[in-house]
């Protein structure tokens, strides 16, 4: 590094008045850790070409790092103004990967000011600027990251985050390092490729007694990098039988062979541990003495990832995986609906005679083993972007269980019926076959154009989740299956008709794959900037498993920045999904001598949700060291699920909450307010205030809905370069609980006054 920036004092000393070699020079200062020196060099560069975007971009990158958050932000927007400057020596294709660098780093630094909708905006404004930008999918996986429950409860946001981070991780070179999700999130800007040795720790506490820590070692070497990392959960909850125990170990390494191939392969060994941590409008109706347990292991799942650059904006990827995982569950005491066929039963489909309920206890095991293979074709020119892959995912599922009962209920329907009512151990096999293009054409300047067309073939069992697993009836070693068949066409626009001003829409079709397994993905998540990669749109704490569901989303978005700091954007979007599957249900047959036979064949359920958004926001830069901003939100989720064996004069009175046709209705306004201040020493706080309303219908019992504020207040100091951060907070200052109906997707918050440190540290 001495000797580069010596080599840069020369040349800057025999040209003194090329601003480049001035940026450069500070550029180099600035990765030594002379920011005075780096400063007076990247001033003077802006002197001598007030045009170049070069010294604008490394301005911002030392404001970052200095805590001069608003300043950062200035100088980089002024340094994505300037960028076709440099159309004179640098052709478009390579003016579009300097602008996705640019907007890469703008959205870490809008993150740094609490302008979270705005940063998300401009890292999907990175990848479509260039497809093939490492950095721009490590931010959008960030982002998305950041909408992911922690409790696992909810799993919307699960597949593009973990797609895009696969993305990033096979574009990028071996020397950028960015191995894993917890390294890639490193508080400054590498300016220098170079071998290094690192060491992050991001430890979190909540003083109800939970602790999150991730820590990882990495390094690179000449063409070699790696990263162990670990991360490990202990949350005792918020309420009886709510505890999170998680433990992952990561291991990553990744090998440049040649000038233009890189291969990485990853194994990942993880465990989770918990009671029912699902969300509840009433958290009485979790604690009903079902004493919920579940576990799961990894075996591990192992993961290879191939990259070779024909050339500028031609690049071939292949990604390869194995996950294995065992899954257990223990319930005791919990509901179980039972349909009597009868002595009139001749096969599945005949009405039910009449449905009850009993309390069982339930022991089931599912082991899903999924493969997946993916090969991609990424072309980039000046005014054209074509994406075309293909990926098949394959493997089965082996079902196992036990349901007992000692409820007096139960005796009194079947006399005679053993404690044990049904051993199951079946198996089902999945398949999953997906063919994709898509293509993006900048028609002119202010406009760009994508159409996506995709095929899916999918194969899965039809009761995916939930006990007693439906079976063949007459073959309980098999479970039964169905196959969808889909051509799903995909279309967006982006169009900026003034300055400052962009309007965006889109439209996809989506059939959601089976499973964890449709994570491990490369075809696109975005279409004009708006995700199309959802693991599911019904929230899973109201259905559970929805694997299979067909999606349709429309989004449409007006976004506007105005000189004086301030950002502004109002959006809607629509989304649908549609599913029939079976839910795990007894079914008993029986004959005039009072013989009984049980059968695991389950209710034939129709699913059908939709979700209209409307959402409008607004920031503000203020000064120097203050932003502020406002989001509001109006959600309105409908869900309809209909039984359709099921008529309400098979119902019994002792059947509580089963109703044939249910139209569930919940509306959900929001109001998020939030300041910052970052000031040059170091020193940061944040508050922020939440608003919810919401109104509900359709539910039995009732559930009328809730009306609450809740504040948060944060305060911390930064050090040697950000390496350091320190922050205390405390959550729900004014220890206001909630009852919130989980139909509205929304992570889980403070139920009571919570006392928050972190510590994160990167060296």
């Amino acid at each position: 590094m001495k000797g580069g920036r010596e080599d840069l004092l020369v040349a800057a000393a025999l040209e003194p008045q090329r601003a480049e070699l001035r940026s450069y020079l500070g550029k180099a200062y600035l990765a030594s850790g002379d920011g005075a020196h780096a400063a007076k060099e990247l001033a003077l560069a802006k002197k001598l070409d007030p045009n170049d975007p070069t010294a604008w971009l490394y301005s911002a990158l030392q404001n970052q790092q200095e805590s001069r958050i608003n300043d950062a932000i200035r100088d980089l927007e002024k340094s994505e103004a300037l960028n076709d400057n440099r159309s004179v020596y640098r052709s478009q294709l390579l003016l579009d990967q300097d602008q996705a660098v640019r907007s890469a780093n703008l959205a870490g630094i809008y993150a740094d000011a609490g302008m979270t909708d705005v940063s998300t905006r401009e890292a999907g404004k990175a990848v479509s600027d260039d497809y093939a930008n490492y950095s721009a999918h490590l931010f959008l996986a960030s982002s998305y990251d950041q909408l992911r429950d922690p409790n696992w409860s909810n799993l919307r946001y699960d597949t593009p985050s973990q797609a895009e981070f696969l993305m990033a991780n096979l574009l990028a070179p071996t020397s950028a390092g960015t191995l894993s999700p917890l390294v890639a999130q490193q508080p400054y800007t590498k300016l220098f490729d170079q071998n290094r040795v690192g060491v992050v720790s991001d430890t979190t506490y909540l003083s109800r007694g939970s602790w999150l820590e991730e820590g990882a070692q990495f390094g690179t070497y000449d063409n070699v990098s790696y990263d162990f990392e670990a991360k490990y959960i202990s949350d005792n909850g918020q309420r009886s039988d709510n505890d999170n125990t998680q433990r992952d170990l990561q291991l990553t390494v990744k090998d440049q062979f040649t000038s233009q191939d890189s291969a990485f392969f990853t194994v990942e060994q993880g465990k989770i541990s918990t009671g029912d941590v699902n969300q509840y409008y009433n958290q009485a109706n979790a604690a009903t003495g079902s004493n919920f347990r579940f576990n799961e292991t990894q075996q591990p799942d192992l993961y290879f990832g191939y990259h070779h650059e024909w050339g500028p904006g031609s690049h071939t990827l292949f990604l390869a995986s194995r996950q294995v995982t065992y899954e257990t569950a223990l319930a005791s005491n919990a509901l179980q609906y039972v349909g009597n066929y009868g002595t009139e039963y001749t096969g599945p489909g005949v009405a039910y005679h009449g449905i009850v309920y009993m309390l069982v206890n339930e022991a089931p095991k599912i082991n899903p083993e999924i493969n997946s293979a993916e090969l991609q074709q990424i072309l980039e020119t000046a005014e054209h972007t074509t994406i075309v892959g293909t990926r098949i995912e394959w493997g089965d599922v082996h079902y196992q269980n036990i349901e007992s009962s000692s409820d007096p209920t139960a005796e009194s329907l079947f006399p005679g019926y053993p404690d044990t009512i049904l051993t199951q151990d079946c198996t089902a096999n999945f398949y999953h076959y997906t063919a994709y293009g898509y293509h993006t054409w900048q028609i002119a300047d202010p406009f760009a154009l994508t159409a996506g067309l995709a095929y899916d073939w999918l194969q899965q069992p039809t009761d995916v989740a939930t006990a007693p697993f439906a079976t063949e009836l007459n073959n309980p070693n098999v479970a039964p299956e169905k196959s969808t068949v889909q051509l799903s066409p995909k279309a967006g626009f982006v169009w900026l008709p003034a300055d400052q001003t962009t309007v965006r829409g889109a439209y996809t079709h989506s059939l959601s794959g089976f499973a964890g397994g449709q994570n491990t993905r490369l075809e696109p998540t975005e279409v004009a900037g708006f995700n199309q990669a959802y693991r599911s749109l019904v929230p899973e704490a109201v259905v559970g498993d929805s694997s299979g569901s067909k999606f349709d989303t429309f989004d449409l978005s007006l976004e506007q920045q105005f000189d004086t700091g301030t950002y502004l954007s109002l959006s809607g979007q629509l989304l649908y999904s549609k599913l029939d599957e079976l839910q795990g249900a007894f079914v008993f047959l029986s004959d005039s001598t009072q013989n009984y036979s049980t059968y695991p064949l389950g209710f034939k359920q129709s699913q059908s949700y939709r979700e209209e958004t409307l959402r409008f926001t607004a920031d503000q830069l203020l000064g120097r060291q203050w932003s502020a901003g406002a989001i509001y939100t109006l959600s309105d989720a409908r869900l309809d699920l209909n039984y359709v064996d099921i008529h309400a004069a098979d119902l019994s009175v002792n059947t509580p909450a089963l109703q044939p046709n249910q139209n569930l209705n919940s509306v959900l306004n929001t109001v998020t307010l939030h300041a910052n201040w970052n000031h040059p020493s170091g020193l940061f706080s944040m508050l922020d205030a939440d608003w919810y309303h919401q109104n509900n219908s359709g539910f039995s019992p009732a559930e009328p809905g809730d009306d609450f504020w809740q504040f948060n207040a944060y305060a911390g100091y930064r050090m040697l370069q950000r390496r350091v951060e320190f922050t205390v907070g405390l959550l729900n200052i004014f220890d206001q609980n909630y009852s919130l109906e989980p139909l509205n997707l929304y992570n889980e918050m403070a139920r009571s006054r919570t006392f928050l440190a972190r510590l994160k540290i990167s060296f």
